[in-house]
């Protein structure tokens, strides 16, 4: 396999380099703001203590009776603690 050893890399304008077919690697870091256009996909979700976080447009509610998920036409209702 070959190696690659750079400090820059630009495209013909001098702006931002795309990698159409995507970006593989063991480990990373970024030191600048990151923004995902698309999805993101993690595996590793053994250890997660979360509590109370929601990302949804529509299809949930959560009030004093409980929460309400619907999803192309099934409704599931739980109750309170």
């Amino acid at each position: 396999m070959s190696q690659l050893y750079v400090d820059n890399i630009r495209n013909r304008t001098g702006g931002a380099v795309s990698f159409s077919q995507g970006i593989v690697a063991v480990g990373g870091t970024i030191s600048g703001n990151l923004s995902i256009g698309g999805t993101l996909t993690y595996e590793d979700v053994t250890n997660v203590e979360v509590t109370g976080i929601i990302t949804a447009k529509n299809g949930i509610a959560v009030d004093a009776g409980g929460i309400t998920v619907t999803q192309g036409g099934v409704t599931i209702v739980g109750g309170g603690l």
